[in-house]
């Protein structure tokens, strides 16, 4: 996993440890929300809605709507992060392996997997799908005159896309183009990147968690003595990810709060 990748997940795994435990353990949620600019809702087949705050669950079979201006950061599964692109539409599932399955209905959608020997995802567009296993891809959906068309791109790992049976694969840097009534074609990667989404949700204190919060492995390997310390006894510690997630992301912080919550936490830790 290269660097930037593992610092853009670890800081939103820790954005989404900060959460509320519970919500990505509701019976049918697939995933929680663990970064939010603007305003987002989740949408079911039907037209029932309901607005999207952060470390809120998301379920099978709704739709993450942003409006312009707004993105949704979306922790689904293990490891693999989606960021809604503004005025999209991603709906989202679960393949039969049990692996994330969304389908970009309108907009765009930046989809960072962390996970590691898993089946691949499935990231949908009109009427192609990538299967994702690694790396940073993007989808689009996009007009051209009258025709809409559905456009892949990859920056890290090879990325196969599917359409009526047949099947291209884009290299790093390289773009899957899916035109309705044309054969799938490979393009040079555009040098716009859908950016890796705003800050994280707001930390929660680690004695929230319970006695057993987990951390992920990477994250666990050499932190400060503090992380394997009873939260009972941190009880002014907080915990957020990297500020600024994606290329030039390479921190994540402890912030420490003076008894009694007052005053203006203050960065704490270092690189790791």
């Amino acid at each position: 996993m290269r660097a930037g990748r593992r610092c853009w997940t670890r800081g939103l795994l820790l954005g989404a440890l900060a959460l509320p435990l519970a919500a990505s353990a509701e019976e049918g949620a697939v995933g929680q929300v663990t970064s939010l600019s603007g305003t987002a809702t989740a949408v079911r087949e039907g037209g029932a809605s309901r607005p999207l705050a952060c470390g809120d669950p998301v379920y099978a079979g709704e739709s993450v709507v942003t409006t312009p201006s707004s993105s949704a950061g979306l922790l689904l599964g293990d490891d693999l992060m989606a960021q809604v692109g503004e005025n999209s539409s991603l709906r989202l599932g679960t393949t039969a392996a049990g692996t994330p399955d969304t389908t970009l209905e309108r907009g765009a959608v930046r989809v960072i997997d962390a996970r590691e020997g898993k089946p691949p995802a499935r990231l949908a567009a009109g009427t192609a799908a990538a299967r994702v296993q690694g790396g940073d891809a993007e989808a689009y959906v996009l007009k051209e005159k009258a025709q809409g068309y559905a456009m892949f791109c990859e920056w890290e790992t090879p990325l196969p896309v599917d359409r009526g049976g047949k099947s291209l694969t884009a290299d790093p840097k390289q773009c899957v183009i899916a035109k309705p009534d044309e054969p799938l074609y490979l393009a040079r990667a555009h040098e716009d990147r859908l950016p890796a989404g705003p800050d994280s949700c707001p930390p929660r204190s680690v004695a929230a968690l319970g006695p057993h919060f987990p951390v992920a492995p990477d994250v666990a390997a050499g932190p400060p003595a503090a992380f394997s310390t009873s939260p009972a006894e941190l009880p002014g510690l907080q915990r957020t990810g990297c500020e600024n997630p994606g290329a030039a992301c390479n921190r994540a912080f402890i912030n420490e709060v003076p008894p009694g919550g007052g005053g203006t936490p203050g960065a704490g830790g270092g690189e790791r």
